[in-house]
């Protein structure tokens, strides 16, 4: 009888799920019909499904459905949007289309920060976390990300087979994943920019004149202090490493599981939770002794005196939320554009050299060295050069966040948001639509951005939109995009901008945009707002940004003002011509054999050739990752770095 019960239930269940679904995909289908746009039935197109399709798949899946579609399920309607309009709107309906914030629970364990929160609460972390970003902090993150890249470079030649401080300066120095060592310097870097804590390199000892501020030898240590058993460089690493541990467990069971990385990763999250708190009771001890001001050089110090727009100040939680939030999001990011920087000019060696002879004009004397480059007026200098196009091309190309969500769950009650699309018309996106900026697939947008009409690397394709070419980015008369495409590309978008601008002043919820398509300067080629979006748009756009592009036109201009870039070609060539030696390592050999010249100008040629094939392969089918895109399979794109001031033979 009771297994009869069970079985009527199940079937009147199944039977329920049944009609709901139908009844779902009814009203869905229904409503995509009536939106203006192209639309399928989920799963229709399985190359979707892929894990950060958008990089993967770039424009293709826009290119015959348009710049936005939908995918229709009876649960949902999920917008894809490759469009500068459409996402230029939505980020500025930040009323109606609001950030997902229950997808940010994992980074909200610190407390609740600007990334994480909505509403009149998140225009309270907004006023208070943008006071920390200012010309006085940026000046400091100028200063420490030139001398972090110079410590970096000294950590490279340290290792054992690379050049020395005492070598002729001919030999190269080989770094097999470049990852690690930009990530300690981009570490390195928000640590003395966003808490006052200056940190040293595995080796490295504390300068001579440098002083360790009362209170903070403890954060310096390389020892664990008083009541911890991890440094303070140790909890943050191993916390942002093994990251999507917290994202998985809670607190209790990291601290219970019985697996040996688990456990360490709760050592760090604790670890780190009492560094964070010891640091703001050092902070607020030298704001009640007037020894710090609001203006002050670093980001934590700000988020303690500022008030909010209702007068008050931040409760400690979400001070150390949001002083978690700068570490997490301004770590993994531009350290992961360093490494995707240094590989793509090695890459595109006319790039590269095209590079070398803008820094050679631009860069003050040898007499001044790099801790004396004067900011700000070199890095407007050089973010307005091809340094800058450099920078703005690996955005554009790998950014490190693909995907951007917003759902319309409008605050008024409103069924439909009404969108104008980049032909004029309209689309109606009903309420619970849950979309994506698709920023990969927006950035290889052929409609705005200037391209050839073939790509170097596979003349199958019809642009160059997937390869990296600075070039792009020059205003150039001679330029063959200039007369291919360019007049194309900018009366579009500024028939877009006009647009856009009409939509603004008709719209009642728009507000100031503060998004990230105004990166660069006015000799550089400027897309359309919506266009170019590695830093997300709109008033929830990120607001360490200029943060990030001074520290990566610093540390790419501290590298290519004494050095060039190989791929490591090693693989590619053939072992008998190593030289041998007793007591060299593997790096040295090979370095004695390049040098020596044992390879002809083809057989340079075929390997280069065999190695950028191989690092191609590699971004574009290996990159992945659930919070930014990283080199997480087990090859990785292995670099050697040249002097150029010393005869050092480049590869090729």
């Amino acid at each position: 009888m009771f297994g009869l019960v069970c079985a009527t239930a199940l079937a009147a269940w199944m039977v329920w799920w049944v009609f709901d679904a139908a009844r779902g995909l009814r009203r869905n289908v229904k409503a995509a019909r009536e939106s203006g746009l192209q639309w399928f039935l989920a799963p229709k197109n399985f190359r979707l499904l892929r894990f950060n399709w958008c990089y993967h798949e770039r424009f293709r899946p826009f290119a015959d459905r348009g710049d936005a579609f939908l995918v229709v399920s009876p649960w949902g309607i999920y917008m894809a949007n490759a469009s500068p309009t459409l996402i230029h709107q939505i980020a500025t309906r930040r009323t109606d289309w609001v950030k997902p914030t229950e997808h940010y629970g994992v980074i909200e364990r610190f407390g609740p920060n600007v990334v994480t929160t909505e509403g009149s609460t998140w225009r309270d972390h907004r006023r208070v976390s943008s006071s920390a970003f200012n010309e006085r902090s940026n000046a400091v993150v100028w200063q420490e990300s030139v001398r972090q890249a110079g410590k970096m470079i000294k950590a490279w030649k340290r290792r054992e087979g690379n050049d020395d401080e005492g070598g002729d300066g001919k030999a190269g120095m080989w770094v097999e994943h470049v990852y690690p060592d930009a990530a300690t310097t981009s570490l390195h870097i928000i640590s003395q920019s966003g808490f006052g804590v200056r940190l040293l390199w595995e080796g490295e000892e504390m300068a001579e004149g440098d002083e360790v501020e009362e209170g903070y030898e403890r954060f310096t240590s390389h020892v664990p202090m008083s009541g911890h058993t991890m440094t303070f460089k140790a909890s943050m690493k191993t916390m942002l490493k093994d990251f999507i541990w917290m994202a998985l467990f809670s607190q209790g069971m990291l601290k219970k599981l019985p697996f040996k990385r688990t456990r360490k990763v709760y050592e760090g999250y604790t670890n780190f939770r009492d560094y964070l708190h010891e640091l703001l009771k050092l902070k607020k001890g030298a704001i009640a002794n007037g020894l710090a001001e609001k203006d002050a050089l670093d980001l934590m110090i700000p988020l303690i005196i500022s008030p909010t727009p209702s007068s008050a100040h931040l409760p400690d939680s979400s001070i150390l939320g949001n002083a978690f939030i700068f570490l997490f999001a301004g770590h993994e990011t531009t350290a992961n554009s360093i490494t995707f920087l240094l590989i793509l000019l090695a890459l595109n060696r006319p790039a590269q050299r095209r590079l070398h002879t803008t820094l050679d004009a631009l860069l003050p004397p040898p007499t001044v060295t790099p801790n004396e480059w004067p900011y700000p007026s070199l890095f407007h200098t050089l973010g307005n050069s091809y340094l800058g196009a450099c920078v703005n091309e690996q955005l554009r190309l790998i950014p490190s966040i693909p995907l951007t969500p917003k759902r319309f769950t409008p605050s008024d009650g409103k069924k439909i948001s009404t969108l104008t699309l980049d032909n004029g018309e309209t689309a109606r996106i009903p309420v619970g639509t849950f979309q994506h900026f698709c920023v990969n697939s927006v950035h290889c947008n052929p409609r705005y951005w200037p391209h050839a009409p073939r790509s170097a690397r596979n003349p199958a394709k019809t642009d160059d939109l997937e390869d990296f070419v600075p070039d792009r980015w020059m205003l150039d008369d001679n330029d063959e995009r200039t007369n291919s495409s360019t007049e194309q590309v900018r009366k579009s978008a500024q028939d877009q901008q006009q647009q856009q601008q009409q939509h603004s002043e008709r719209s009642t919820d728009a507000v100031q945009d503060h998004g990230g398509s105004d990166i660069g300067a006015s000799s550089l080629f400027a897309p359309p707002r919506g266009a170019f979006v590695p830093f997300s748009e709109g008033a929830r756009g990120c607001l360490g940004r200029r943060f990030a592009m001074v520290e990566l036109v610093a540390v790419t201009a501290t590298i290519f003002k004494d050095y060039a870039v190989d791929l490591d070609v090693r693989p590619f060539l053939e072992p008998s011509k190593m030289t041998s030696g007793s007591g060299m390592s593997d790096a040295a050999q090979w370095e004695s054999t390049i040098v020596h010249d044992a390879f002809s100008p083809e057989e340079r040629e075929v390997a280069y050739a065999k190695a950028s094939a191989r690092a191609w392969r590699i971004l574009d089918e290996e990159l992945t990752g659930l919070t930014t895109l990283q080199q997480k399979g087990k090859e990785k794109i292995g670099l050697r770095f040249v002097r150029r001031d010393g005869g050092g033979m480049v590869f090729v």
